[in-house]
């Protein structure tokens, strides 16, 4: 006849082989001969655990601590299972216990840093990893985790040097050379991001996010058909990803292949029906094509499903400009202008549809605001300049005009009305030039 012990051992020999049922009921009989079997409780929780059953996981944890109230290894696991439940205070709760009975258990440092990084309390997160580092400098993972804390606070530097430790360590670490990418490319370095999901892709060539962020550094690069290249394995490898779907129609109609762009974004919207960036790219493809009742469509619903995005109010109005709405284009643009209060461009447009009502005061306050929040913009120089042709002030109509064609030196309409503004100072001469000078341009377009 078996005893508890030979009941719980082949309860282990079962949970080796992957064998979960059996083994809860191997550790269940080795429970019911002895119910103080504190071993058999937690050997049983774990294997919950695999399971995903948090719940009776906890349970069996519980019974273990009733037993042994000093077990460390019982609150981490506990823990454990709290933290996939999403649970993450008591989560902490039971790794900080955990710590307090084993100040040098790693993992308790290392899972409770996890718990913190996902409650956004991130400079707990970067003291507990750091610590886990402290307490075993050879585990990869703890400096890829702390690498995502120094990207999160914009350290790429510092985020860069952990991911290399963790590359140094374990050099096919797909996460760490993913993450290193990410890093470069919100540092500029799009080659060097490239290079890290290329690494990705070479340790596994079926991670489609791999494919989809390198289609993103190539786009960055305007590299657009390596870009479309990336995105179409990213969605072969992973066909409901409507994300991937939208960006590579983005990538379409960066290459003025509407058609196309279309057919995606009709996807990414079927798979993904609340995917507002797919409904405000749709509406600007749809736009572009003249089909503006559509485009409004969708503008209207991405709005719908997100009130506080500012891109999709502005190519609304974008588009009741087109059809001579100025007042709905003035309502739009000054929506945006709540949600972005330094969007220059909003002004600038904004400006043009109160010229188009005749009020002039209102354009020039906003042409104004739009060259003060951005001085380099050509176009914002050039209405205002016309405006002050339409009020009959020749002299800053030059001026701005001028500023105009210094930052667009190829704006043919720029200096077609400076030299209407200098037939009105009297300047013939400089006039004359203006015109030949903006029928070149015309000429080579």
């Amino acid at each position: 006849m078996f005893n508890e012990i030979d009941v719980f051992h082949r309860g282990v020999a079962l949970q080796e082989s992957a064998d979960y049922d059996q083994a809860i009921n191997a550790f269940s009989q080795a429970i019911r001969l002895n119910p103080k079997y504190a071993e058999a409780y937690y050997s049983r929780g774990n294997v919950y655990e695999l399971k995903g059953q948090h719940d009776l996981a906890i349970a069996d944890y519980n019974r273990v601590l009733q037993f042994s109230p000093k077990e460390a290894a019982a609150y981490y696991n506990r823990g454990s299972a709290y933290a996939k439940k999403g649970d993450r205070n008591q989560a902490i709760a039971d790794f900080t216990e955990a710590i307090r009975l084993d100040p040098d258990y790693a993992k308790a440092y290392f899972n409770r840093g996890q718990a913190y990084f996902r409650m956004g309390r991130i400079e707990e997160a970067l003291a507990d990893y750091s610590e886990a580092i402290r307490l075993t400098p050879g585990d990869p993972d703890a400096y890829v985790s702390r690498g995502l804390v120094h990207a999160v606070r914009r350290d790429y530097d510092a985020a860069i040097a952990d991911y290399d430790a963790a590359i140094a360590l374990q050099p096919d670490h797909a996460k760490a050379h993913g993450n290193r990418g990410n890093a470069c490319e919100n540092r500029g370095d799009y080659q060097g991001a490239i290079d890290e999901y290329t690494r990705v892709i070479e340790i596994n060539p079926k991670d489609a996010k791999a494919y989809a962020n390198r289609a993103i550094a190539y786009f960055r690069l305007e590299k657009i058909p390596e870009a479309i290249a990336d995105y179409t394995e990213a969605i072969r490898l992973n066909p409901k990803n409507g994300k991937a779907y939208c960006s590579r129609g983005i990538a379409y109609a960066k290459i003025h292949q509407s058609e196309k762009a279309l057919a995606d974004y009709d996807e990414a919207i079927r798979l993904e029906p609340k995917n507002v960036e797919a409904y405000v790219c749709r509406g600007i493809a749809r736009a572009s094509l003249g089909r503006r009742d559509q485009a409004l469509a969708d503008f209207d619903e991405a709005i719908r499903l997100n009130p506080d995005l500012p891109k999709a109010w502005y190519h609304r109005a974008m588009v009741h400009a087109q059809m001579g709405a100025s007042e709905r284009a003035i309502a739009d643009l000054t929506e945006v202008l709540r949600l972005s209060p330094n969007d220059a461009y909003a002004y600038c447009h904004r400006g043009i549809a109160h010229t188009r009502l005749t009020r002039f005061e209102a354009a020039l306050a906003d042409y104004t605001e739009a060259i003060r929040l951005l001085p380099e913009y050509p176009s914002a120089h050039y209405n205002r300049g016309v405006l002050y042709i339409i009020l009959n002030q020749p002299d800053r109509a030059v001026a701005d005009l001028t500023e105009s064609i210094r930052l667009n030196p190829t704006f043919a309409k720029a200096y077609l009305n400076r030299a209407i503004a200098y037939e009105r100072m009297g300047d013939r001469a400089k006039a004359a030039a203006d015109r030949a000078k903006a029928k070149e341009l015309e000429a080579a377009r």
